[in-house]
């Protein structure tokens, strides 16, 4: 895929988790607004979708999290057009709270 769809999905996911974090916390929105940044974002690669589901289930009590499924838009090979899990998010979370979950995964590239 390309750099541009990879970019899209992540922004998606990371969008929905950010709207349920202030659906759940609406009076945290105006620390991300002063911070000005909300934080730092990271992209993780996953072996594949039972790998990504297993790891939404763990951390899912844990911390809002956020799955975006991809459907009706066609790009290469990997994108017919049926739904696609793209990716999940999670957070937003501190690093250090996340880090045990979320270690084993490689950064995108």
């Amino acid at each position: 895929m390309s750099a541009g769809k990879a970019a899209a999905m992540a922004s998606h996911c990371s969008r929905l988790s950010l709207l349920e974090f202030i659906k759940k916390y609406p009076d945290m929105i105006d620390v991300f607004l002063e911070a000005g940044a909300c934080g730092s974002l990271v992209v993780l690669k996953c072996k594949n979708e039972e790998a990504l589901l297993k790891l939404y289930e763990t951390v899912n009590d844990k911390f809002i999290c956020s799955k975006f499924t991809d459907s009706g838009h066609i790009h290469g090979a990997d994108f017919d057009g049926s739904p696609v899990l793209a990716g999940i998010a999670i957070g937003p979370a501190l690093k250090e709270d996340m880090k045990p979950f979320t270690k084993k995964f490689q950064v995108w590239r």
